[in-house]
């Protein structure tokens, strides 16, 4: 079943090798799980259960937290089209992603302007 979340999106200062390796590695050394990443153009969206935790230990190696975005956690087989169907149905529904990428456990991370209407959308689906 589809439910909200939220990830942090933090920035890598230099474009070098080690950058996403210290931001990850900073995070499991904390031992928090990582649940999800996805690192583009310089800045790491990090999805974690222990969102406050992995906040504080990327501040204190020097990170900068850019933005905590709600997301939608959506589960999908890991069949061919199952992404597809879901992303169709959110533009049936006029929703914009503003981005995705894809979390442990078969789940699509979704960012949207309206993160109720993906649920809603979303909803008979299951």
């Amino acid at each position: 079943m589809a439910h909200l979340d939220a990830d942090l999106a933090v920035t890598l200062d230099e474009d070098r090798p080690g950058m996403l390796a210290k931001a990850l590695g900073c995070v499991s050394g904390a031992n928090i799980n990582i649940d999800g990443y996805a690192e583009i153009g310089g800045v790491v969206h990090v999805l974690s259960p222990n969102l406050q935790g992995a906040r504080a230990c990327l501040e204190t190696s020097g990170f900068r937290i850019v933005q905590e975005q709600q997301v939608v956690l959506v589960p999908v087989a890991d069949t061919p089209g199952a992404a597809a169907k879901v992303f169709q149905q959110l533009a049936e529904a006029h929703i914009n992603i503003r981005y995705t990428y894809l979390a442990s456990r078969n789940r699509l991370v979704i960012a949207a302007d309206r993160p109720d209407a993906v649920i809603k959308a979303l909803a008979g689906s299951a």
